[in-house]
């Protein structure tokens, strides 16, 4: 779970990449143990509260591509429909987007999240908007990594 003041740094991380390439969302998706379920913690240009109560089962949209590849991987509403794969993506049906890149957020070496990148619109995303996304990726990681580094410190 993310806490309150990293929140707030993740939440703003999100809008400077949001204003960086011209995007309509982001948000960040945490695994919880033992699970390993997808849940969207932090979201920033939302139309909506519903990303906050999804949940991605493993092996489905996002936990069967970008968490089990652990690679970054571009999502068109087009080709999900096409491919009867939309139900398994339902963060982009709660907020209508149309397109997305989506980059895997890992913690030291484990893979812990997803940082997605959306808009309610058709768009391919240059190779240079794909770097933007994936250097976001990096600085919210560290924040994260910062965050877990001091609660294992205060618990031991």
């Amino acid at each position: 779970m993310i806490e309150h003041g990293s929140r707030e740094d993740i939440i703003a991380s999100l809008a400077a990449l949001r204003a960086e390439i011209g995007c309509d969302f982001g948000a960040v998706g945490m695994t919880e143990a033992p699970l390993r379920v997808l849940r969207w913690q932090v979201a920033s240009g939302h139309a909506n509260e519903r990303y906050a109560g999804i949940a991605e089962k493993p092996g489905r949209g996002l936990s069967a591509t970008v968490l089990k590849v652990g690679r970054p991987i571009s999502l068109s509403m087009t080709e999900l429909v096409c491919s009867r794969r939309l139900q398994e993506f339902p963060l982009l049906l709660a907020e209508d987007l149309r397109s997305a890149y989506a980059v895997p957020l890992y913690l030291g070496t484990s893979l812990a999240g997803v940082l997605i990148a959306g808009d309610r619109r058709k768009r391919i995303y240059r190779t240079e908007e794909r770097r933007i996304v994936a250097a976001a990726g990096d600085r919210i990681a560290a924040l994260l990594t910062g965050l877990s580094a001091a609660g294992s410190m205060q618990g031991g």
